[in-house]
């Protein structure tokens, strides 16, 4: 599969540019420093309650080999191996005379060994039911706080509150504020963790403002703002995720005053392009659906969120998406193509696998148009067979096989549809 090929080869790349940058700090250490062991004595690193599974801010090495938590600091001096397949480091105390096989042939130094296996043979095992670890640990607050950023957010907040949404010159430059820090893991955790400007920037991302739609640029309006805001703070920042997972039910059952329904009937029901074979405001309704997706591809990573866009028949919207022609849409079936892929039937980025599909194919006389079957999760493969658009080709080829390897009974045949008027 030639997309995931790609990106398995980038990973590989970016594995090996971080090997070389941290060859020279670990030669040098390791040419100069003694052995002797430090104290385990000292400040501890705890991300449970539990004191068990603290451990010390500063490595404690030995003679053996020990797995280096991502948050701890290392004293020079040691022999560390980097798992280039889980990013997974280990180190023990450097012995200088001592014959390394394992570096026989390669050109990197004595001190990082380089384990091209699934997992170290001695990884402990993980007892079941013990807490996830967590990578990133404790954000940690900047030593110089953007004031800024927090009067921007209190500015959204009162041009949101209670579900109101009033748009001014002050709220354009608040949220301005807050795209441009969202990145940040600290600030993208603080705006996580505010459930009030969070039910804020939902009411603006789906307000479906048309007016202003037409009077802006795509990349100055609040919507646009807003949705980048979202994705940006969730966006490879678990402690964010987790944040926004605490307090999604109530944000989701809140309301916004321009709309009698639920911000969860807004998020999900408004995903998908809507009935008609042409729209004359469909670029408008394009890229509303656009700033939904993008939002969405952060959020559903979340077990929560994810389960809850199955239960509310995401797949179909998605499935819409895939099926809406006109080359408006063509960026929209990409993203949606991609969001699949990534989140349910590709595991090289990350996919659960066994989550969707969980139903067999249906028969292609349930999936034909005006059926009240078609668009179930049985029929994507009929749907897909019959993608013709060559700017389609690629995504779509790839998602169908990639459906077909992961759908329950995936050795059973099915005949090709019939080609018909999408």
């Amino acid at each position: 599969m030639r997309s995931s090929y790609i990106r398995s080869l980038l990973r590989s790349l970016f594995s090996i540019t971080l090997i070389s940058a941290v060859i020279s700090p670990f030669a040098s250490a390791a040419s100069s420093a003694p052995l002797e062991s430090p104290s385990a004595e000292g400040e501890l690193i705890c991300h449970t309650d539990n004191p068990a599974e603290c451990y010390p801010k500063v490595f404690s090495p030995t003679e053996e080999f020990q797995v280096i938590h991502d948050d701890q600091d290392l004293p020079p001096g040691l022999h560390v191996q980097l798992d280039i397949q889980t990013g997974q480091k280990r180190a023990r105390l450097n012995v200088p005379t001592e014959e390394n096989p394992a570096l026989q042939g390669l050109p990197v130094d004595r001190s990082v060994v380089v384990i091209d296996s699934e997992s170290p043979p001695d990884t402990p095992r993980i007892p079941p039911g013990a807490p996830e670890y967590d990578p990133v640990g404790k954000v940690k607050e900047p030593q110089e706080k953007n004031e800024g950023f927090f009067r921007a957010l209190e500015t959204v907040k009162s041009h949101t509150g209670n579900g109101e949404y009033v748009q001014s010159v002050q709220l354009s430059h608040a949220l301005d504020e807050l795209e441009e820090l969202s990145h940040d893991i600290y600030y993208g955790l603080q705006i996580a963790e505010d459930t009030t400007a969070l039910q804020g920037l939902f009411c603006i991302l789906t307000n479906h403002d048309k007016e202003e739609a037409l009077a802006q640029p795509l990349a100055a309006r609040s919507d646009f703002l807003a949705s980048s805001i979202i994705s940006s703070a969730v966006r490879n920042n678990r402690p964010a995720l987790h944040a926004v997972e605490a307090s999604w039910d109530n944000i989701m059952q809140s309301h916004c005053t321009h709309r009698s329904y639920s911000l969860k009937h807004a998020l999900y029901e408004q995903l998908a392009p809507s009935a008609g074979p042409s729209n004359a405001e469909e670029a408008l309704e394009a890229d509303f659906i656009r700033l939904n997706l993008a939002v969405l591809d952060g959020l559903i990573k979340s077990p929560k969120i994810r389960d809850e866009f199955l239960a509310h028949g995401g797949m179909k919207s998605l499935l819409r998406i895939l099926l809406t022609p006109g080359d408006v849409w063509g960026p929209r079936r990409a993203r949606a193509a991609r969001i699949v892929s990534d989140t349910f039937l590709d595991e090289d980025v990350g996919a659960e696998l066994g989550i969707w599909p969980k139903a067999e194919v249906l028969e292609n006389s349930q999936c034909a148009k005006g059926q009240p079957d078609s668009l179930d999760d049985g029929c994507w493969e009929y749907h897909l067979e019959m993608v013709n658009d060559p700017s389609d080709a690629e995504w779509s080829r790839s998602l169908l096989s990639l459906l077909r390897s992961r759908r329950p009974g995936a050795s059973q045949s099915r005949s090709p549809p019939p080609r018909e008027e999408l």
